[in-house]
C-alpha cells in the first residue's frame, strides 16, 4: 500500500491522536477558564475512543507508513489507561517513536510508568519560571515548581525532555533569556511558541505576538546562535 504524502511529495510519517479532550490547567491561550469554567460540557468517557479504537487506528496508519505518534489532550495523563496504550504502542505495533506532550502536573507522579512502557519522550510545557506569570498563564494560580519536579523526574529515568513556551508580548516575553539559560543549563531543548488564534476564545491579537525573528534577534544577542542546515 502507498504511503500516502503531502503536496511537496513527501512521506507522511506522523501521527497525533488526542486521547482526551479533558485538561487540569485553563490555560488563557488555550482553554481559558470564563470559557471552559465548571459548566462546560467536555465529552463523557463513553464517548472518548476506546483503547481498542486507538489501537485500531494506529494499526492502519503504520500500514500506510507512520513512524511516530505524539499522543496529547487536553491533558493526557488524565487519561488512566495512558501507560497501557503506550505498552501496545511500542511492543504490539512496534512504532518506532511514541512522544507526549504533558502540562506536567502529574509527570512526577507517572514518568515512572511512562518510562516502563516504553515511551521515548516528552514534551513538556512551560510559560514561565516565575510562579505569579505561570499561576496567570495556567489560569488557575498553579505554581511552577511541581512541573520542574516533573520534568526533572523524567530526565532522572532517561526520558529525552523538550520544553514548549507560549511567548505572548507584555506576559512572559521578559524572561527569554531566563527561560533559555536554566534549561540550556540541564540539556533541555527550549521551542519557543507562537500565539495562536485558537477560534476567538483566548483573546488574541497581533499586538501580543512575539515574532519569531524578534525572538532570534534577542537569544543571539546573548548566546550567537547559528543556522541549523535544512
Amino acid at each position: 500500500m502507498q504511503s500516502p504524502t503531502d503536496q511537496f511529495n513527501r512521506p507522511l510519517r506522523d501521527l497525533r491522536i488526542s486521547v482526551t479532550d479533558r485538561c487540569n490547567f485553563r490555560c488563557t491561550y488555550c482553554m481559558p477558564k470564563e470559557v471552559f469554567g465548571p459548566a462546560h460540557a467536555f465529552l463523557r468517557d463513553p464517548q472518548l475512543m476506546s483503547l481498542d479504537e486507538m489501537v485500531r487506528i494506529v494499526r492502519s496508519f503504520r500500514a500506510l507508513g507512520v513512524e511516530k505518534v505524539r499522543l496529547t489532550g487536553g491533558e493526557p495523563l488524565l487519561r488512566n489507561d495512558l501507560a497501557e496504550f503506550i505498552q501496545v504502542l511500542k511492543t504490539g505495533l512496534r512504532i518506532p517513536e511514541v512522544a507526549l506532550t504533558t502540562n506536567g502536573w502529574l509527570l512526577e507522579k507517572y514518568a515512572p510508568a511512562l518510562r516502563d512502557a516504553g515511551l521515548d519522550r516528552v514534551n513538556v510545557s512551560v510559560d514561565s519560571l516565575d510562579d505569579a506569570t505561570a499561576g496567570r498563564m495556567n489560569g488557575l494560580g498553579f505554581k511552577v515548581e511541581r512541573v520542574l519536579r516533573g520534568i526533572e523526574a523524567a530526565d532522572a529515568l532517561g526520558l529525552p525532555v523538550k520544553i514548549n513556551c507560549v511567548v505572548q508580548r507584555g506576559v512572559n516575553d521578559g524572561e527569554l533569556l531566563e527561560l533559555c539559560a536554566y534549561f540550556r543549563a540541564r540539556g533541555h531543548p527550549l521551542r519557543f511558541i507562537e500565539f495562536m488564534d485558537v477560534g476567538n476564545t483566548n483573546h488574541w491579537t497581533g499586538e501580543r505576538v512575539v515574532p519569531a525573528k524578534e525572538i532570534v534577534a534577542r537569544i543571539d544577542a546573548r548566546w550567537p546562535l547559528e543556522p541549523c542546515r535544512p
